[in-house]
């Protein structure tokens, strides 16, 4: 969608006026409809004004394809094992990979992870959704119940593991994407990676 459609479009949608967006930015209203009728490009300035008025980012009115919601049915999800066949991770984010990713672990009783901790940039915000794992990050050792989140910096070694006598499920989400190229190494629906590669090694 061209920038002055898009622009049209949100103005419909907020149910304003040319009038009213031209006062809420002080344009004129011969501007407006330029604009619109891409008859003339805006400043980056007055963009972030027609941006604030139309409650959306100067980011969305310029980039030139939208991306689509994308849907993952359940049965759909792919799949990766690590550590061997005592856990898995399903990719419940887009693929190929936007700039978050969501994933959800499962890990059987005793086993952690991966045999060495890992490390990425960005961030990184876990989630108990069953059981009770063990997360040591850096320096930190941290028990987390059922129901309990930890929000941490991914730069920072970390590894879990699962501390019940049942399996534990847990919801990872982090930002930037890591571990989607790895699932579409072999094409396959089913990986075994190995955990010092799971995600993205740079300091």
């Amino acid at each position: 969608m061209q920038l002055g459609k898009k622009i049209r479009d949100l103005r419909l949608r907020r149910g304003m006026t040319v009038q009213q967006l031209a006062h809420a930015t002080d344009l004129s209203k011969g501007f407006i409809s330029q604009v619109e009728n891409s008859r003339t490009s805006p400043s980056l300035a007055t963009l972030q004004g027609l941006a604030r008025s139309l409650e959306t980012s100067v980011a969305y009115l310029v980039v030139e394809e939208e991306q689509a919601p994308h849907v993952v049915r359940a049965g759909e999800r792919p799949r990766l094992q690590v550590g061997g066949a005592a856990s898995s991770v399903e990719v419940l984010s887009a693929q190929p990979r936007r700039n978050l990713e969501l994933l959800l672990v499962e890990l059987a009783p005793g086993t952690t992870s991966g045999e060495k901790r890992h490390y990425h940039h960005g961030e990184e915000v876990v989630l108990c959704l069953e059981g009770s794992i063990t997360l040591t990050c850096g320096e930190h050792v941290l028990g987390l119940e059922t129901g309990d989140s930890c929000h941490y910096d991914g730069r920072v070694p970390h590894a879990m593991q699962n501390a019940g006598a049942g399996p534990a499920r847990i919801l990872i989400a982090l930002t930037p994407a890591a571990l989607e190229p790895l699932t579409h190494a072999q094409g396959a629906a089913l990986h075994t990676i190995d955990s010092d590669i799971a995600y993205d090694s740079t300091p």
